[in-house]
């Protein structure tokens, strides 16, 4: 009971208590045009009643009907997929209400993903297929397919996203981008150890402030591009990086999943030929979640709650959800974090942090 009113709190802390908001950028960013970026997009939560004022991960459509992100963003988090929604082509995070979305219907991430920092998050992809398709154009033709850990110009990359700002602090709404600076697996797996393996990119960033260009909390499941000649093309998916976001004592502040050597994956799942980890469904008028992958072969259901019918207790509920929030927090800032850090999660936002000098 106590772990789902904390779960829950995660989720009405950042619907609920508007004066919590929480509206973060990308480490040392500009405003993005979406021109040059069609296939980001955003993943926030919505049920019939609550929704997130912010999107807890970016992602980027594959086409119309297929999402790319992190496996990370939804691993484990049965209520977040149940009410899991993408915006397409959303810069500013206050439109996204009358924003085109999507329901997700099904979850995918490879058997081998390990959601640990042990093994640097291995395999961290994942791919959401919406109930419908919505109108947006194929970019899968934007996914890269020709450079392998090899790139002509090592100075033109791009990530994007909704992320936090120097130091885990929050921004603005507007999509930003950030230059980023390509680093050898050599030159990482000095940084992070042998755990670091070829299906992985790492970057760096010029100092500006104090901090280096980066991803950072929020910015989960987005795409880094590069640019080659004609068209900016999705290289990686944004995975993990240092607890301080842009910290200038490490080299590499960013490292991506390489969506090159996951190409055969991507399109299994998109032959149909690869079994979802999760589904929902529609029973009786409401939405249930099916999760096969709990370690056992009995799945775990997830019913979709009717929160209207709580209205009248929704003040008290909210108010001991607020007060085990507060507590949780307390105990995750005591913590040194060498760990994939939750605490981002319970205001909507996830990336794993992996150490703490």
């Amino acid at each position: 009971m106590l772990r789902q009113m904390i779960g829950t709190a995660a989720i009405l802390y950042s619907v609920a208590a508007h004066s919590f908001d929480i509206q973060p950028y990308i480490v040392n960013g500009s405003n993005a045009n979406i021109s040059k970026f069609p296939s980001f997009a955003s993943l926030f939560y919505r049920s019939n009643t609550l929704y997130s004022t912010n999107s807890f991960c970016g992602a980027t459509m594959i086409n119309s009907e297929y999402v790319l992100t992190a496996a990370h963003c939804i691993y484990g988090q049965d209520q977040t997929m149940l009410h899991t929604v993408v915006a397409p082509q959303l810069e500013d995070e206050n439109q996204f209400l009358s924003s085109m979305q999507g329901r997700v219907s099904e979850f995918y991430y490879p058997d081998t993903y390990s959601d640990s920092s042990a093994t640097l998050w291995r395999d961290d992809i994942a791919i959401l297929k919406l109930e419908s398709p919505l109108s947006t154009g194929d970019y899968q033709y934007l996914l890269n397919n020709r450079y392998n850990n090899s790139f002509p110009n090592t100075d033109d990359f791009k990530a994007v996203g909704h992320g936090y700002i120097e130091g885990n602090v929050p921004g603005g709404t507007q999509l930003l981008e950030t230059d980023l600076e390509y680093i050898s697996l050599s030159a990482c797996q000095a940084e992070f150890g042998g755990q670091l393996t070829s299906k992985q990119l790492c970057f760096g960033g010029a100092e500006q402030g104090g901090y280096q260009n980066s991803t950072c909390s929020g910015d989960s499941g987005g795409p880094v591009y590069f640019y080659d000649g004609v068209e900016y093309i999705q290289v990686g998916i944004t995975s993990f990086g240092p607890s301080v976001c842009g910290d200038v004592r490490y080299s590499v502040t960013s490292v991506f999943t390489d969506i090159y050597d996951y190409q055969a994956w991507i399109n299994q799942v998109l032959n149909g030929e690869v079994e979802p980890k999760a589904y929902v469904v529609e029973e009786e008028g409401r939405r249930v979640l099916v999760n096969n992958d709990h370690g056992s072969s009995q799945a775990e259901i997830v019913v979709e709650s009717n929160e209207s019918n709580r209205a009248g207790s929704f003040s008290l509920y909210l108010m001991i959800t607020l007060l085990l929030l507060g507590l949780v927090r307390a105990i995750s800032h005591r913590i040194t974090i060498k760990y994939k850090y939750k605490a981002p999660f319970l205001q909507m936002r996830i990336y794993p942090y992996l150490f703490e000098k």
